[in-house]
């Protein structure tokens, strides 16, 4: 009997049997590990994502970076905008008299990237909405053009109203310029300084890197005056007539912000979104025009 268990165990281990089956379990450890993996970096993702990047922070302000393809506030609460993640990262900032809980005082489009700047108190906020209303904040940002300018600097002065045409009805919050449209209602001077700071390619087709300042605070006024010169933002659904589709984002950062007031100083610069680099290298520079450490002083004097 005995001999014959041996026998059997002999023959059991002399087909290979059970090198498949270890091979079997490490192939399902490999799996196991990897599976655990993949939920720690969806948590971790999923943290950030739910959370604002905080750029600086007083009694007085909160200075975030905005995510781009997110709106500031909505009526509908069950959109994720930064309303709704502020209200759990920082509910003691919270005003229960607000509408939106927060005092928004300047705003990005949905599509924009960089810098907000929160006032976190009424006086904060009612100072900080005369800056902006007097014209003397400062913003600059940055963007990659379609196509290859035939400028180093320009100023764009072109009127911007509503858009009533038909064909946008689709899109209610289209600008146009009493340019394009002569059914433009209610059209505001716009003013917005150009400086270009390099040339070269994204996925192979040529793009201009710019500086931009917007003198005047129009809806849309750095997307429609981009547009309104042949050069629209790589990425911009809308004023590309919905033809840009191929980039992950619209190519428009708010990089630095200079808001004049009488509590404390606020002058904030982001990282650079559009380097080579940034952009896994679909982004190709051949020609630099101007470097972004002299670029502010640049446009302000002209």
């Amino acid at each position: 009997m005995i001999d014959e268990i041996v026998d059997r165990i002999v023959q059991f281990f002399s087909t290979g049997l059970v090198e498949k089956i270890i091979k079997a379990f490490l192939v399902l450890c490999d799996r196991f590990v990897s599976f655990i993996l993949s939920l720690c970096e969806g948590n971790n993702y999923k943290k950030k994502d739910e959370t604002v990047d905080v750029l600086y922070s007083s009694g007085n302000f909160l200075v975030i970076n905005k995510k781009h393809d997110l709106l500031i506030n909505s009526n509908d609460t069950k959109k994720k905008t930064v309303q709704t993640i502020m209200r759990k990262q920082f509910p003691e900032y919270v005003q229960d008299n607000l509408t939106h809980d927060f005092y928004f005082a300047h705003r990005l489009d949905f599509a924009t990237s960089g810098i907000l700047c929160i006032p976190l108190n009424k006086n904060a906020c009612k100072e900080v909405c005369q800056v902006f209303e007097e014209q003397r904040a400062r913003k600059y940002y940055l963007a990659l053009l379609r196509g290859h300018t035939d400028f180093d600097e320009e100023v764009i002065d072109i009127a911007i109203g509503e858009c009533e045409d038909i064909r946008f009805k689709d899109t209610s919050k289209k600008m146009c310029t009493i340019l394009e449209d002569e059914l433009c209602q209610n059209p505001r001077r716009s003013i917005t300084k150009v400086l270009v700071l390099d040339r070269g390619y994204y996925n192979g087709k040529p793009v201009t890197k710019v500086l931009l300042r917007p003198i005047t605070g129009r809806r849309h006024q750095l997307r429609l005056h981009c547009s309104q010169i042949g050069h629209v933002i790589v990425g911009d659904y809308t004023y590309s007539l919905k033809i840009d589709t191929s980039p992950p984002r619209m190519f428009l950062h708010a990089f630095r912000l200079v808001l004049p007031n009488s509590f404390e100083n606020i002058d904030i610069q982001t990282e650079d979104p559009f380097t080579e680099k940034a952009l896994k290298y679909k982004w190709k520079v051949v020609e630099q025009v101007n470097a972004v450490g002299n670029a502010f002083d640049l446009i302000d004097s002209f």
